[in-house]
């Protein structure tokens, strides 16, 4: 299949959306870690070390050409295995810590990042490196979520009913935004929109799983639990 690739600004601009993500996990870390009186850099460069090994590992089997090769089953078992270290990771104990050390208007403002990721997608789109079905022009609304997530964290420790709201809604939208993922991808039950999705099969592009979605999946759990703990 024919793969269009993006932008090198486009692509400048995905990799400071990732470094966005990565630098408020590990600020998160280091920062629940000396709430806790533990060891904050030792924990903070273990989760780093921890962070980048995923990283190869994912980038090793993409690069690999396995997914493009063998898609079924290899590419829903690639994003599940993806999805349970985020689901793991939110109900492990640094999740518990995170979301008990953690104000929450800095929960909620992790997860602007998607309003960036969006307006990313819809630069690709345009030059036909994704199908619009992946924008908000068609079926992925995710970029209201980054517009409500910027507008609400300041308020987020004062209007708990209001951070309730934004955590259902952009559980809501993630969940949204996967259905579309996999229905715009190039397998025979799909939409058959052109071009089809193939971002996991190509680097950098396939660290939208991992961390992109990945880390909206566990950010939510987690700012579920703080709500629950607070």
């Amino acid at each position: 299949m024919k793969f269009t690739p993006a932008s090198l600004p486009s692509l400048i601009a995905f990799g400071l959306v990732l470094l966005f993500e990565v630098g408020m996990f590990l600020a998160a870390i280091y920062y629940a870690s000396r709430r806790l009186l533990e060891k904050p850099w030792t924990n903070t460069l273990l989760m780093a070390f921890l962070l980048v090994l995923w990283l190869s590992m994912a980038t090793t089997i993409v690069q690999s050409g396995i997914l493009q090769a063998y898609p079924v089953p290899t590419v829903p078992l690639f994003h599940l295995s993806l999805l349970s270290v985020a689901v793991l990771f939110g109900f492990s104990h640094w999740g518990a810590k995170i979301a008990l050390s953690i104000p929450l208007v800095f929960i909620v403002a992790f997860h602007v990042y998607r309003l960036p990721l969006e307006l990313v997608m819809a630069s690709w789109a345009e030059q036909g490196t994704i199908p619009s079905t992946m924008t908000v022009a068609g079926k992925n609304f995710d970029v209201l979520t980054g517009l409500f997530a910027l507008t609400i964290a300041p308020l987020a420790g004062t209007y708990r009913k209001l951070t309730w709201i934004f955590n259902i809604a952009g559980m809501i939208s993630l969940a949204n935004a996967i259905y579309v993922s996999v229905m715009s991808s190039p397998f025979k039950f799909t939409w058959g929109v052109q071009p089809p999705l193939q971002l996991v099969f190509h680097m950098p592009y396939a660290f939208i799983g991992p961390v992109c979605i990945g880390g909206a999946l566990a950010g939510h759990i987690i700012l579920t639990r703080a709500l629950l703990y607070h």
